[in-house]
């Protein structure tokens, strides 16, 4: 049911003074703002932090959302710059070991067992090879592939040129390609 209200309304909701409607962008966006704090970040109290923190500014800023892009878009970009901010900090992780709740939408199409002929890769090959990859490569993958953002919305958010990040997105596949190819399991 709050799938049906437009995040617009919902924002004019709060910023006309029902301040509780902010709950429905929460139970919304909370998983899919933790998820990509996770990747960047890593499980655990700091994401769960962060993201806490990041719903506390998205709520302070909601007047200066202006509609140029999706709301999801303009929250994305706040994470990720928070995130960031963060991981700059001297005592900050230097990578992440991604989230299970993060990977829950993907479809497990490949076969796990050992019949598998097709030389498709299994999830589990898949999961680990991701946790290869550094935090905003991850990061620009779950963004195209996860959240279906367009190259111009990840440029916004990742503050990046689109160009840039169409470049980053096919060095990284081809990265995650050297690595299932080279075999994560040595």
């Amino acid at each position: 049911m709050t799938n049906t209200v437009s995040d617009q309304s919902i924002i004019n909701d709060v910023l006309g003074g029902d301040t509780r409607a902010f709950a429905t962008i929460m139970e919304r966006y909370a998983p899919r703002v933790y998820a990509l704090v996770a990747g960047m970040m890593g499980d655990g109290d700091d994401a769960a932090d962060t993201t806490q923190e990041i719903f506390i500014k998205v709520f302070s800023s909601l007047t200066s959302f202006k509609g140029s892009s999706s709301f999801s878009t303009w929250l994305f970009r706040i994470s990720y710059n928070m995130v960031v901010s963060r991981l700059r900090k001297p005592q900050a992780p230097d990578s992440a070991s991604g989230d299970d709740r993060f990977w829950d939408n993907i479809a497990d199409t490949a076969a796990d067992d050992d019949d598998d002929d097709t030389g498709m890769p299994t999830a589990d090959m898949l999961y680990e090879a991701l946790d290869m990859l550094l935090p905003d490569e991850r990061t620009l993958i779950s963004l195209f592939y996860l959240d279906d953002k367009s190259l111009a919305e990840i440029a916004f958010i990742m503050s990046i040129t689109e160009t840039n990040a169409k470049t980053r997105l096919f060095r990284i596949r081809k990265k995650l390609h050297k690595i299932l190819s080279d075999g994560i399991r040595q």
